[in-house]
């Protein structure tokens, strides 16, 4: 039985990692991003895997809404269904007084939570006939304890975690759904907060140390234990988990 799956973020980082592990085991791989993932066409061609890119600004309502539609006739007819929610963005770092911007605030939402509701409701719908539904929403730490300075971040990874309590619920035994939380990885991500303005992060000094004392977990690392718990029997089991959980 042939698996199609969806991933969104997948240009750079985790999500690159991700997709080029996708197409190297032969499946239908879907990828929402703005850009696609440079190199990744050749290397699906290569491994006799489909890719199929849909163009997307997840920040963008309307543009979403467009891809959804087209998402919806992708998936149609498939029997093996995965979608696996990566895009993400941190910004805005800053201290709680500071957020003043509304469009900041109100991108980081849609990117991060909103976009992801959306998009999951076009994909159970369209899969409703499939034998194997699941979907894997990349988590945070930062969404299950506090961290100044990044107040928005951390109210969109834990309001993640409960919409994957209640989606589970709602989709009982026709759909597994784990909220993953996927380790402190070598991405973009890092970079751009070991970057920030201490006044803005105070954590910054933690974060530092982190690639200091090499704690950092390449991103080609974590997407494999990723894609194996995804596959194991017992995925889905704990709505709430972490890779940092089990052993490879």
């Amino acid at each position: 039985m042939s698996t199609i799956t969806v991933l969104t973020g997948a240009n750079r980082g985790l999500g690159a990692a991700l997709a080029e592990q996708i197409v190297r085991g032969r499946q239908h791989l879907v990828t929402m991003s703005r850009h696609a993932t440079p190199g990744l066409d050749v290397l699906a061609g290569a491994q006799g895997s489909t890719l199929t890119h849909i163009e997307v600004d997840l920040g963008d309502e309307d543009a979403v809404k467009l891809a959804a539609n087209r998402l919806t006739s992708l998936l149609a007819g498939h029997d093996r269904v995965r979608m696996i929610h990566n895009a993400g963005i941190v910004a805005p770092v800053k201290q709680s007084a500071d957020l003043t911007d509304f469009t900041e605030i109100r991108t980081a939402f849609l990117v991060n939570i909103e976009s992801p509701i959306f998009l999951t409701a076009h994909f159970l719908k369209a899969t409703a006939a499939a034998q194997d539904r699941r979907v894997m929403l990349i988590s945070s730490g930062a969404g299950r304890s506090p961290t100044s300075g990044w107040a928005v971040y951390c109210a969109t990874k834990a309001a993640m975690d409960r919409y994957a309590q209640v989606l589970q619920q709602d989709c009982g035994s026709s759909a597994r759904i784990v909220s993953m939380a996927p380790g402190i990885v070598d991405t973009g991500m890092q970079a751009q907060l070991r970057s920030s303005k201490p006044e803005d992060f105070p954590a910054i000094e933690r974060f530092i140390g982190f690639h200091k004392q090499q704690q950092l977990v390449p991103a080609d690392t974590t997407a494999s234990r990723m894609l194996a718990l995804m596959e194991r029997d017992d995925f889905g089991t704990k709505t709430l988990d972490d890779v940092r959980e089990h052993t490879f």
